[in-house]
């Protein structure tokens, strides 16, 4: 499954979570913004980046890139998010497990985070369909 692919299904599984959950999903027109889609529950709204987590290089717990990555043929970069960019990170595994994390100090400034660790075991959510 192409990068593109994975996305797009974490991102189908997150609106299938807050929808199933009454949350109201406002999708932003582009993707000049740092979070994937705008939630509202009891008059509150929150920004949420939507994360695909990937078994990679042979590790045995999926890991979530937790940066932009851009550039172009002749140059690349990688720019980790900051504690403004958003407010909860939703994660959908290799694994077919969904995590929806508050984006706080444990986790801003970081690249990379096993979300399979203990400590994200609390943020773990269940997705029908």
């Amino acid at each position: 499954m192409l990068t593109k692919q994975k996305g797009d299904l974490a991102l189908g599984k997150a609106i299938n979570f807050f929808l199933s959950n009454e949350y109201e999903v406002c999708l932003p027109v582009g993707d000049k913004r740092k979070y994937d889609l705008v939630i509202e529950k009891e008059s509150s709204l929150s920004r949420v980046q939507v994360k695909y987590g990937g078994l990679y290089k042979g590790l045995e717990k999926c890991t979530v890139a937790l940066r932009v990555m851009g550039g172009n043929q002749s140059y690349g970069y990688a720019k980790k998010y900051t504690a403004e960019d958003f407010d909860y990170l939703f994660v959908y595994t290799a694994k077919d497990e969904s995590y929806f994390i508050p984006w706080d100090d444990n986790i801003i400034g970081k690249s990379v985070i096993s979300v399979e660790a203990q400590k994200y075991n609390s943020f773990r959510v269940d997705v029908q369909g």
